[in-house]
């Protein structure tokens, strides 16, 4: 049977392998899903493991398990991954957008390539939108204003709004011999991926009277992500998204996953590293300057977006390895910095002991292995299956807390979490705000009349705030994660008993909502006993009551004759 791993020994092993990985003796092309070599042309290659085998320090019989690991949680991104394969057709109209007369001869040497090569000035250059292979360029030549399309653009030095576009490049920063590789090898048919997900549902942007969320647009590099203001609509372009994750690490409710690796993925992931170390490493950064030997227990962890990881994904791996976290990185997105922040006070308070370490060089990195502490503790374990981005973060945090009171976290700029409050003198339970929340942080319980609450699902949004009709009746307390039971819990927010229609009985509304409408209508009515009485009335009995105050009206018109 053709086995799915392979393994070419390059580094001299001296432990057998595990039966699923097939040993290649001398390098070779074959149909496998995970190899330790690029050769191979598996569909997906791991550096990882040549890492790990080279720098272990573990013992032979860890070492084969763990091998056999780094394989399978490969695999398990492959297996849950939803991502859909697209392609662009990408010709050969370049534009060079540079004030330097020397760049006329690579004018010259890409013509030669069949490229058609335009050369401006970027003082002539107004805008510039669309994605790879299909370019607009606004220019203005001679007071006159010009349109002209292009597949791809070198420019040097080129602004922010220019390199927001994908098939913009910049040779003063990557270099003209990059920026060139890059631009003839997307020549052709360009093949792309959607790294992003999307459920709006239970976006805080989609189709809201008030702009209340809009994260992910503002922290996105690229148009990957636009806001369509008149509709509180996001739109996606998947050409233009370059796989980062910073959106996902912002989203406040989940909207948004990561399709390489979905929040479903990563629970199976987190199993393989139950009693090791998780080192996470982006796939950009280079593992060959990682020269130092890696403590016993420390896995590797290579992620593809380096910023898409959340507050769920962190939790649920230190809470099933029972291991601090690591990252080598030269660089922690928003979202994710602000929950390392929040999960590493949290732990403090509650373990005494660091939750998530960053290192950028490899002397932090030597340093970090020798004082780093496990953290059997905090082991814990929830069937994470269909339940929300915030309802896992929720349940895994209460079993951290327990039953203990440990103050207050504050929150940050890209992370939010909070609580609330409401005059129940001036709650008409009318439900409004329930309607206004879709992470289901606010729910109506018809069997005791009762509005609850549970601040640890709320994403902090406010939208309930702007929706309630109440003046000064609910208010949103930002930024601030209370670490004691109560918070984890539904709370009874208000109370009321049901009002009976005086006419047939039959309970129609709460007693305050009936007793608001007369107060406001009362004055309107001007001692109109038929027309006061109707505000005591379900929808049914109003129109008889009237019916009834009419008819009797004209029969004793038609008796006093």
């Amino acid at each position: 049977m053709q086995k799915e791993y392979a393994f070419y020994d390059t580094v001299g092993i001296d432990f057998p392998l595990d039966e699923t990985i097939e040993w290649v003796k001398t390098p070779c092309k074959g149909d496998f899903l995970v190899a330790n070599y690029p050769e191979a042309e598996a569909l997906i290659y791991a550096p990882e493991i040549n890492f790990y085998v080279a720098q272990s320090e573990d013992s032979i019989a860890h070492k084969i398990t763990n091998v056999a690991k780094l394989y399978a949680i490969r695999s398990v991104g492959f297996d849950f991954a939803q991502d859909v394969d697209y392609s662009q057709e990408v010709g050969k109209k370049l534009l060079i957008v540079t004030d330097e007369s020397e760049h006329e001869a690579l004018k010259s040497d890409l013509s030669e390539e069949m490229f058609t090569v335009m050369l401006l000035s970027p003082s002539m250059i107004l805008d510039l939108n669309g994605h790879i292979g299909a370019l607009h360029v606004t220019l203005k030549k001679e007071d006159e204003l010009l349109e002209l399309e292009c597949d791809q653009v070198l420019w040097w030095n080129a602004p922010k709004f220019a390199m927001k576009q994908s098939g913009v490049y910049d040779p003063a920063v990557i270099g003209l011999e990059e920026a060139l590789k890059t631009l003839r090898e997307r020549t052709g048919e360009y093949h792309y991926k959607n790294y992003i997900s999307y459920d709006p549902s239970i976006c805080q942007y989609h189709e809201r009277r008030e702009e209340i969320c809009g994260k992910c647009a503002e922290v996105c590099p690229t148009v990957a992500i636009l806001k369509e203001d008149e509709t509180k609509h996001l739109v996606f372009s998947h050409i233009d998204c370059h796989g980062c994750g910073g959106c996902v690490s912002v989203c406040p409710s989940g909207a948004l996953d990561y399709t390489q690796m979905p929040r479903l993925a990563f629970t199976h992931l987190s199993d393989y590293f139950r009693e090791s170390i998780a080192l996470i490493i982006p796939n950009k950064m280079d593992l060959g300057v990682i020269d130092i030997p890696l403590r016993e227990g420390v896995l590797p962890l290579m992620i593809e977006g380096e910023k898409y990881l959340h507050e769920a994904h962190l939790l649920n791996l230190l809470q099933t390895s029972g291991n601090p976290i690591v990252f080598y990185t030269d660089f922690i997105s928003k979202g994710t910095g602000d929950v390392i922040r929040i999960l590493n006070e949290i732990f403090e308070k509650k373990y005494h002991k660091k939750a998530i370490y960053v290192c950028e060089t490899t002397e932090e990195l030597a340093s970090v292995f020798e004082t780093l502490q496990s953290i059997p503790e905090c082991c814990y374990g929830i069937n994470e299956a269909g339940l929300r981005k915030r309802e896992i973060f929720s349940a895994r945090l209460a079993h951290v807390v327990g039953e203990e009171d440990l103050g207050v976290v504050k929150t940050g700029e890209h992370v939010h979490y909070g609580d609330m409050s409401i005059d129940t003198d001036k709650c008409t339970l009318c439900l409004s705000c329930v309607g206004a929340c879709n992470v289901r942080a606010l729910t109506a319980h018809p069997e005791d009349n009762s509005l609850r609450f549970n601040a640890s699902i709320c994403t902090n949004c406010g939208y309930c705030e702007v929706t309630c009709p109440e003046k000064d009746c609910l208010h949103v307390i930002k930024d601030e994660i209370h670490l004691k039971p109560s918070w984890f819990s539904q709370r009874i927010m208000a109370h009321d008993e049901l009002f009976a229609c005086v006419e047939c009985g039959k309970e129609f509304a709460t007693r305050k909502s009936v007793e608001k409408i007369v107060a406001i209508m009362t004055p309107l009515f001007m001692g109109d006993d038929v027309k006061l009485r109707t505000l005591y009335c379900c929808a049914d009995c109003k129109p008889k009551v009237m019916f009834r105050a009419h008819m009797e009206t004209e029969m004793k018109e038609v008796k006093n004759g």
